[in-house]
């Protein structure tokens, strides 16, 4: 226990020439609770310029409302976070336990990481796995050759994790709600929703570049739409495209020469530029959300036959899991997921393979 005005007046006990009253300093508002070392640095000479009054008090008064938010959210607020981390590149992002933590409490909900597991939750490390990387020298399809091995490790990193423990945590009824949070090549994002329990409410949090932050942004403005068109209108016998422009466009001289003849559709927001921080706060992922699965579903009607998807996707990392969790293979077209490499737009990842 460790007074804030010191409990003596004067210059000789730290902060203890501080206006407040002798008859008050040993009140509770003016005590902290501190280890012997943190203790002993906060009332070193050295340091009282720092560790001031002021200071201490912001930071007792941060702390005390952490502790009665977290500590006041009902066991229906738990969640299990699910973190999958790889390099997009050649860049990692920082995407720790605390930073995951730190996040779903913005979202007044506190985090369970299934210590039955690991200590350190539900996590799928994709980093430094072989084939990850691409030499600058190679050409698209030489590039796309290379990163097959990659994709056969990360895929089963996935599975492994995901298939073989989460959901023995949701078969044992341990498992409630999920937060998921993705740093990875897209496709492998859209490969993690489609593997991850739809019968589980869940949220899927963005990075958001500008704060360079998985915390939400307060007020982050009204809700983006989306829309879908039909970019190009051909017969949709067999195969089609879809192009989603979200957070960024891919213009049409981009689109592979073999995909230029088939059937087309656009997804993109509504009133508002493509931009990498589109997605500001969780109703525009929702509402991102609710378009794909509408579109999904317009193809059972409109296009019966069907049986292949190439997605050329320009999207936000959370976006991409929520692909991935908006497809169902027993109704939906086979996903096959392009990724630019050297210049180019080369399929990397076949997702969920349709049932005839």
């Amino acid at each position: 226990m460790a007074h804030i005005v010191g409990q003596s007046t004067g210059a000789r006990s730290p902060r203890g020439d501080h206006a407040l009253s002798p008859a008050l300093r040993g009140n509770a508002d003016n005590l902290i609770l501190l280890c012997p070392r943190d203790h002993a640095e906060i009332d070193a000479r050295g340091a009282l310029d720092v560790f001031t009054v002021d200071r201490l008090r912001r930071l007792k008064q941060e702390h005390e409302d952490r502790i009665r938010h977290v500590t006041g959210l009902g066991q229906d607020r738990a969640t299990t976070v699910v973190r999958v981390v790889g390099s997009v590149h050649g860049q990692a992002v920082e995407l720790s336990r605390g930073a995951a933590a730190n996040a779903v409490t913005a979202q007044s909900r506190f985090p369970l990481f299934l210590e039955s597991y690991t200590r350190y939750g539900v996590e799928v490390d994709l980093r430094h796995m072989p084939g990850e990387f691409c030499a600058p020298s190679q050409d698209a399809q030489s590039a796309a050759a290379s990163s097959r091995s990659y994709y056969q490790y990360a895929v089963k990193a996935i599975n492994d994790v995901i298939k073989h423990q989460l959901r023995l945590g949701i078969e044992r009824d341990t498992v409630q709600h999920v937060s998921v949070f993705g740093f990875a090549r897209l496709p492998l994002l859209v490969y993690l929703g489609s593997v991850l329990d739809d019968t589980v409410p869940t949220d899927v949090y963005q990075r958001h570049r500008s704060e360079q932050s998985w915390i939400w942004p307060a007020g982050g403005g009204p809700a983006t739409e989306f829309t879908v068109c039909v970019d190009q209108d051909a017969p949709a016998e067999g195969e089609a495209v879809v192009v989603m422009n979200v957070s960024g466009t891919i213009a049409r001289y981009e689109i592979p020469a073999e995909l230029a003849a088939l059937r087309r559709y656009e997804i993109s927001p509504v009133g508002t530029p493509t931009h990498p921080d589109i997605l500001r706060q969780p109703a525009s992922l929702q509402s991102l959300e609710t378009t794909m699965r509408g579109f999904l579903a317009s193809l059972e009607t409109e296009a019966k036959t069907l049986r292949r998807l190439h997605v050329l996707p320009a999207l936000p990392m959370s976006a991409a899991v929520t692909l991935g969790r908006t497809h169902h293979p027993q109704v939906h077209p086979e996903l096959v997921i392009y990724e630019r490499l050297a210049g180019r737009y080369v399929a990397t990842l076949e997702v969920g393979r349709a049932t005839c």
